[in-house]
């Protein structure tokens, strides 16, 4: 399937002769599309991509089209099940906008595919209900990144952990153990992905 964003076209790199040599920015434009032509050519191929070539590739996209190029790789049948668990969380995480990169459907069945991982790792599930927090604008309250620890969330409801103006929201929800979807600590945020369909999230107060 293509990418939601639209078709990826991979530009030479080469500069013609009398020309000057291409910017920082098209050079990192020319790797992205390198890419995902890489990732279309093993799917029209039938090839698999290890996680290490994955890992790769994703670096040569950049985190933010990162979630358009796990979805083209999987959604192309050109990543197994392996290498998406690997890769799945830590994109998540890494996308400035995950939400506003693919659609909640598409996340829901890349997660839900990968299983739940802890940084890259299948893992159990939590052993009991977790309390989560989150910082956001109000309308965006119910989306699927949340912290275990109640300061970060905080730094991202003042403005401090996003750099944007105050938003002065803070939520809580308490998960069960089948809601998260993945767990990263690599950023020491204690972050999971919360799948938040059915959950009770309460504003609570900042604290002063």
């Amino acid at each position: 399937m293509a990418s939601p964003n639209g078709p990826r076209t991979p530009t030479s790199t080469r500069t013609p002769a009398g020309h000057e040599a291409a910017s920082p920015q098209h050079n990192l434009r020319d790797l992205g599309a390198e890419a995902f032509a890489a990732v279309a050519e093993a799917a029209e191929r039938g090839e698999l991509l290890d996680t290490g070539r994955f890992a790769e590739l994703l670096l040569r996209a950049g985190r933010l089209d990162g979630p358009a190029l796990l979805f083209d790789a999987w959604f192309g049948e050109a990543i197994d099940t392996r290498t998406l668990a690997a890769h799945v969380g830590s994109v998540w995480s890494m996308a400035e906008y995950p939400d506003a990169a693919l659609d909640r459907p598409a996340w829901r069945e890349l997660f839900a595919k990968a299983g739940f991982t802890a940084d890259g790792r299948p893992a159990t599930h939590p052993a009991g209900p977790v309390e989560l927090w989150r910082g956001s604008v109000h309308e965006r309250r119910a989306d699927w990144s949340w912290t275990t620890r109640r300061a970060v969330a905080e730094g991202y409801a003042t403005g401090t952990g996003a750099r944007r103006s105050t938003t002065g929201r803070l939520y809580r929800t308490v998960a069960p153990p089948s809601a998260p979807l993945a767990h990263s600590t690599g950023r020491g945020e204690g972050e999971y992905v919360l799948n938040t369909d059915g959950l009770t999230i309460a504003e609570v107060p900042l604290t002063p």
